[in-house]
């Protein structure tokens, strides 16, 4: 079960030069009235600075190694959420980690930018499409805790429902395609090569039906070998039955 962060993870996730600031600041105020305490506590933050430096450099090293899908699902969870913290810090934002723990509601990740709080929940799926239940879920924790926005991000795909419950909240549905794009924006390694990424990511919005060019609609698949799944669909259907895939 994920557990709280303690007072240790809380410096360890600080950037590696704060750790050293402090290792530095407790010399400077500690050094005469109580020296052994001071040695100790530089000790202490100079030891913290070297394990926030070491996770970084593990984190950014794990994002340019992914090569797609199967790389990310392989991922253990606690890995996926540093992965994707690492990603979102290369975007601008300041990212802080909750490990999951019960109190934060599911929340993995919190986001800051521009005086903006965006929440960050990651599901690390494989085949099953997310359910429109945990976005209920996320925009409740949204609400009660007054953020700004919430992301969910996923390595699978968002059910129709998921989809129209999301629309017009400030919620936005990160699904295995945009994620990729997401994560080839700022991977420097290029192992997440374009053509692995479909070309809808991140602008589902502009799909146009490959028979008639009207609009596309999210749809699932009631029946049959793929019962199930989301698919693409015509929004002129019966009149057209064009598709794409997911």
């Amino acid at each position: 079960m994920p557990r709280r962060r303690s007072r240790v993870d809380n410096l360890v996730f600080l950037p590696w030069w704060l750790n050293g600031s402090l290792a530095i600041i407790s010399v400077a105020v500690l050094a005469k009235p109580l020296p052994l305490l001071a040695a100790v506590a530089f000790v202490f933050f100079v030891v913290m600075a070297v394990l926030s430096a070491l996770r970084a450099t593990l984190n950014s090293q794990m994002l340019e190694r992914q090569t797609g899908l199967d790389s990310l699902r392989e991922l253990p969870w606690k890995q996926f959420e540093n992965l994707l913290g690492e990603a979102y810090r290369r975007h601008g934002y300041q990212v802080t980690e909750t490990l999951g723990g019960g109190a934060d509601g599911g929340v993995d990740l919190v986001l800051r930018r521009d005086g903006k709080v965006t929440l960050v929940q990651c599901k690390r799926w494989r085949g099953k499409p997310v359910q429109v239940a945990v976005v209920r879920e996320l925009y409740g924790v949204l609400m009660d805790r007054r953020a700004d926005a919430a992301k969910l991000v996923a390595t699978t795909s968002f059910t129709p429902n998921a989809v129209a419950f999301a629309r017009g909240k400030p919620i936005e549905l990160v699904d295995s395609a945009a994620l990729l794009g997401l994560l080839r924006g700022v991977q420097t390694s290029g192992n997440i090569a374009a053509h692995k990424i479909p070309k809808h990511a991140g602008v589902i919005e502009a799909l146009a039906c490959p028979q008639c060019g009207a609009k596309m609609v999210l749809r699932e698949a009631r029946r049959g070998g793929h019962a199930g799944q989301a698919f693409w669909g015509c929004s002129r259907y019966p009149g057209c039955r064009g598709i794409r895939a997911c």
